[in-house]
């Protein structure tokens, strides 16, 4: 009985602690990005140094081409995409490459229409050119640790 029960106590240790060190679920997420406010205009988001794409028309362009090449050359870059909604309501896409993995962090929380995940975050593995259904082609996250996160980043490729 006294086995059992000091058995029970073990167990229930090794769970707490498996529970307590288990990394973050990406609810949460604390940004090293210039912050956010509602309204998010497209003007406050270009000057914030945002890759900004509206309908289309690219801003700051640059950066996410600075980003792809600090990926090749295995050099550590961050790079946040706001894209907008046709009712005019941004999306975030923010990626910290830390010289060997891409964090990456989805946020719509400011989209009407957006659903409420709070801001997801996964760490993928690469990042690499697609081409869609449509036949455009674009850049996705590869080999992610929250598949369902990372499917969320699509950006077109701008040659």
């Amino acid at each position: 009985m006294m086995n059992t029960r000091r058995q029970c106590v073990v167990f229930c240790l090794i769970i707490f602690l498996l529970v307590s060190c288990n990394k973050n679920d990406g609810r949460n997420v604390v940004s090293d990005f210039p912050k956010v406010s509602k309204p998010y205009h497209s003007e406050q988001a270009v000057k914030n140094g945002d890759v900004v794409n509206i309908h289309g028309t690219y801003f700051n362009i640059e950066k996410w081409k600075t980003f792809l090449g600090n990926l090749e050359s295995n050099q550590p870059s961050k790079v946040r995409i706001t894209q907008y909604t046709v009712e005019g309501d941004p999306i975030f896409y923010e990626l910290t490459y830390d010289g060997n993995l891409v964090h990456y962090t989805f946020d719509n929380s400011m989209d009407a229409f957006g659903s409420d995940l709070r801001r997801p975050s996964t760490i993928c593995k690469s990042i690499e050119k697609k081409k869609s259904e449509q036949g455009m082609e674009g850049f996705i996250l590869k080999g992610c640790d929250i598949s369902k996160t990372g499917d969320t980043f699509w950006f077109v490729d701008q040659k």
